[in-house]
């Protein structure tokens, strides 16, 4: 992927927080509020997925697992995980998903995105 690919990734990801913010207000999310947050990469191969596993793991606490799936002409390789509980405002989401999307650029994931639970 080119450097203008992971900017479009980022710029779409960015964009996606205020309205995510929104929806989670309307179910009760505050500032004060500790959510998980789920994550996932789509990853070229094993090597990648592994290597973008173990960067999440030495730095930060997040659970982290490689899922692979088979279709008829190739295998997926996906990188998913959860954050531990942790407050969540506009600011954060858009410093933490920047980390993300930054952190799979450096192992050729693509960050294809997050989501929680309240």
């Amino acid at each position: 992927m080119t450097e203008a690919h992971y900017e479009e990734i980022l710029a779409k990801q960015l964009a996606m927080n205020p309205q995510t913010w929104v929806a989670l207000q309307k179910h009760g999310v505050t500032e004060q509020s500790e959510l998980l947050l789920d994550f996932s990469y789509n990853a070229p191969n094993r090597k990648t997925a592994d290597a973008m596993a173990s960067l999440i793991q030495e730095q930060t606490d997040y659970d982290v697992r490689v899922e692979s799936s088979s279709s008829f002409l190739r295998r997926e390789w996906r990188v998913e995980g959860t954050t531990q509980k942790t407050a969540v405002s506009p600011e954060i989401l858009d410093e933490w998903v920047t980390w993300m999307v930054v952190a799979g650029k450096q192992h050729h994931c693509k960050f294809d995105g997050w989501g929680t639970s309240v």
